[in-house]
C-alpha cells in the first residue's frame, strides 16, 4: 500500500478513536455502555500488566547489554593474549 493511503487510514482511525470518547453519550441512547466508564475500567485493570511488560522489557534490554559487555571484555582479553605471544613464522621456525 502507498504511504499516503496508510497515513489517511491512520488519521481516520485516530479521529474515530477520539470521537468515541468525545461523543460517548451518543452510545448510551442505543443502550451501549458509557465508553468513558469502560475506558476507566480498562485503564485501572491494565496498570499491573503495563508495569509487568515494562519491567520485563527493561530486564531483557539490560541482560542483553550485560551479555554484550561480557563478550567485548572476552574479545579484548583474547586480543591482548594474542599480542603478548609472538606469532611463529617460517623464519623463526628455521632458527
Amino acid at each position: 500500500m502507498n504511504a499516503v493511503v496508510k497515513l489517511i487510514i491512520g488519521l481516520l482511525v485516530a479521529i474515530a478513536g477520539i470521537a468515541w470518547y468525545v461523543y460517548h453519550s451518543a452510545f448510551e441512547a442505543v443502550e451501549l455502555v458509557d465508553s468513558l466508564l469502560s475506558l476507566e475500567t480498562i485503564l485501572v485493570g491494565s496498570i499491573g500488566l503495563i508495569l509487568l511488560v515494562i519491567g520485563v522489557l527493561v530486564v531483557w534490554i539490560e541482560a542483553e547489554e550485560i551479555r554484550d559487555t561480557m563478550k567485548e571484555k572476552k574479545a579484548k582479553e583474547k586480543e591482548k593474549k594474542e599480542v603478548k605471544k609472538p606469532k611463529k613464522t617460517k623464519e623463526t621456525k628455521k632458527k
